[in-house]
């Protein structure tokens, strides 16, 4: 990896976890990095306005498959009474195939995510690194 890098963002799909990666995003964006930060459609518009540096923070919208008791329209936390939470992992876990196909086509230097277990084993066979930043 030379002193710039080109980094995709797959954080949980709740606010709590999406907005402190996009000020990462900023924070690495203001340094001179590429980000490419996935997430679902609907959570573009609400975020966009927190993205400082367009022209290097490019936001990826994903399309949720349909997942057993995941109600159409919900693709965060937000959309969810507090207990169905695995329901947007597992949401976020058939994300893989669209992920890859990413990773294929954009390669990544590197990839934040935290709560998706697959992911370093999946970037790793890509030659890509990957880092677990976990927001607690």
């Amino acid at each position: 990896m030379g002193s710039k890098f080109h980094a995709f963002m797959y954080p949980t799909f709740g606010f709590g976890h999406m907005i402190p990666y996009l000020h990462l995003a900023n924070k690495l964006a203001e340094e001179g990095h590429q980000i490419t930060f996935l997430l679902p459609k609907r959570a573009q518009k609400q975020l966009e306005s927190l993205n400082l540096f367009p022209y290097r923070i490019v936001l990826d919208p994903l399309t949720l498959p349909p997942v057993e008791g995941l109600p159409a329209g919900a693709e965060t936390l937000s959309d969810l009474p507090n207990t169905s939470g695995k329901v947007i992992s597992d949401a976020m876990d058939l994300l893989r195939g669209q992920i890859e196909a990413k990773v294929r086509d954009l390669k990544p230097d590197l990839i934040f995510f935290d709560f998706v277990d697959w992911l370093p084993e999946m970037a790793k066979e890509y030659g890509v690194k990957s880092v677990s930043y976990q927001i607690v």
